[in-house]
């Protein structure tokens, strides 16, 4: 038997952070929202689980509050590594707050659902009508929408079908992580290897009751991905390899047609240099939502794209910046430099944490390359931010 059609102003596939973000902003406007996720919560995710500063922010503006501090290790030791080779430890200069992404991702669920969004969770959608604004579930419920945001990650079948493909393959990077038991010596210890993998970084961050150790880069610079993981691991069994794609810095121009809009991971929107990803899904979920409420007010739906777009040109120039900035951090050219700054400048290093807390922007960066570059003409020496001089 056919199953009656449900109509609502706004539906969100995809229930992580930015379709919860979405979802509760778009409730609080006064829209009825449908929360559609293949899912069930609580579910696992590939992610090192380090929600930065930025994030807080976020959760606190977007949200009201941000998930129990029970489901975070706060810790500001920090360890910078190069191929295996110790660098520099120091004290961050801000809290780091770790957390499984299970748990965090549960109760973001959990919030969009107290706002009054309904929950089509576990349940996958067979075909989408973009034309006549209709989602058909795999059980043969209809629902009938006025705006979609796709927030289905980075092989996303909603960009898929828009666009053809989800991700450029030759631009994309993967990455792998496994669940270790904690690290008894230093427990609270949050590594970053920036010479792990080929254009990219491998972690290992502590959470309450594990170790989370993991690799991503270019996928095609890293054929041997899965290897370079093996080399960071602890001599000890641990459970099994998790693999995911990440956009890592590759996003969409156009994040969206009409009135359908693409957040998180779907538009691309992870940072290239410092993997930052669930502070742009918080805020792409909430940025789209928005825009979606401004159209639907004017009983425009399908300019919701178009203001999107534009409402994203900040996000999209720092990305932009990101990726420029990239070529002297990865690059085989710059490795020397790269890796004695790391090691020496407590600027660059509070420059790194600056950006995660959302206190710098990497058009701050780009002017402390201006000025390295200013004091090499003129003094001969150094090229990184900081240079000529150690501190």
């Amino acid at each position: 038997m056919a199953q009656s059609n449900e109509t609502f102003d706004l539906i969100v596939v995809g229930a992580g952070p930015a379709g919860a973000a979405a979802a509760v902003t778009a409730r609080r406007a006064g829209l009825s929202v449908a929360l559609i996720d293949k899912a069930s919560f609580p579910r696992d995710k590939l992610c090192g689980g380090l929600v930065s500063g930025r994030s807080l922010s976020a959760l606190d503006r977007i949200f009201g509050a941000r998930p129990s501090r029970d489901l975070f290790l706060i810790s500001r030791q920090v360890d910078f590594v190069w191929k295996g080779k110790p660098l520099v430890s120091f004290r961050a200069p801000y809290d780091l707050w770790f957390t499984m992404r299970c748990d965090f991702d549960h109760a973001l669920f959990r919030a969009a659902l107290a706002s009054g969004a309904a929950d089509f969770s576990g349940q996958r959608w067979s075909d989408l009508d973009d034309l006549n604004g209709r989602i058909t579930l795999e059980s043969g419920k209809q629902l009938v929408f006025r705006a979609l945001i796709a927030a289905d990650g980075v092989t996303s079948p909603v960009a898929s079908q828009l666009f053809g493909r989800a991700y450029d393959p030759q631009k994309v990077a993967f990455a792998y992580e496994v669940e270790c038991p904690p690290d008894p010596d230093h427990p609270n210890r949050m590594v970053v290897d920036f010479a792990a993998v080929i254009w990219g970084y491998g972690w290992r961050f502590p959470k309450r009751n594990s170790l989370t150790i993991g690799v991503g880069g270019l996928q095609v610079q890293n054929p041997n991905l899965r290897e370079m993981l093996q080399v960071m691991l602890p001599d000890i069994k641990t459970p099994k390899v998790k693999g995911a794609f990440l956009p890592f810095g590759d996003f969409r121009r156009d994040p969206g047609w009409a009135n359908i809009l693409l957040a998180g991971d779907a538009a691309g929107l992870v940072d290239p240099l410092t993997g930052e990803g669930i502070a742009y899904a918080l805020e792409s979920g909430e940025i789209a939502a928005k825009c979606v409420v401004q159209a639907l007010s004017d009983d425009k739906p399908k300019k919701a794209a178009s203001d999107y777009k534009r409402a994203l040109k900040p996000i999209h120039g720092e990305l932009k910046r990101a990726v420029k900035l990239r070529q002297f951090a990865f690059s085989p050219r710059f490795e020397t430099v790269f890796r004695e700054k790391l090691e020496s400048s407590s600027n660059l290093r509070q420059l790194f944490f600056d950006l995660l807390e959302g206190k710098a922007g990497y058009r701050d960066i780009e002017k402390r390359i201006a000025a390295g570059l200013m004091n090499r003409l003129s003094r001969g020496v150094g090229l990184w931010p900081g240079a000529g001089r150690k501190d």
